[in-house]
């Protein structure tokens, strides 16, 4: 199974707003952010796929199986924050 594309950052939208957006796609977002403007004042300069967080259970029964669901895949995005 693929993973899902993300967009890059057009620099119109507000780092909040990319922020929501991949939290309404199901990621988990992780900020990498640079200087210590608040966050209205930040610039989106990457948006990458970080990894699929997994719960592992062993199936129990002659075969043992082991399964894998994925939790949640995170997202990694890097904020530009100068006054």
């Amino acid at each position: 199974m693929s993973a899902p594309a993300l967009a890059a950052p057009t620099g119109q939208t507000s780092a909040q707003a990319t922020i929501s957006e991949l939290e309404a796609q199901g990621f988990r977002v992780i900020l990498n952010k640079v200087g210590n403007a608040p966050m209205d004042q930040c610039t989106v300069t990457a948006v990458r796929q970080g990894t699929d967080v997994k719960h592992s259970w062993v199936q129990r029964g002659p075969t043992g199986r082991v399964n894998n669901l994925v939790r949640y895949t995170t997202a990694y995005v890097d904020l530009m924050c100068n006054r």
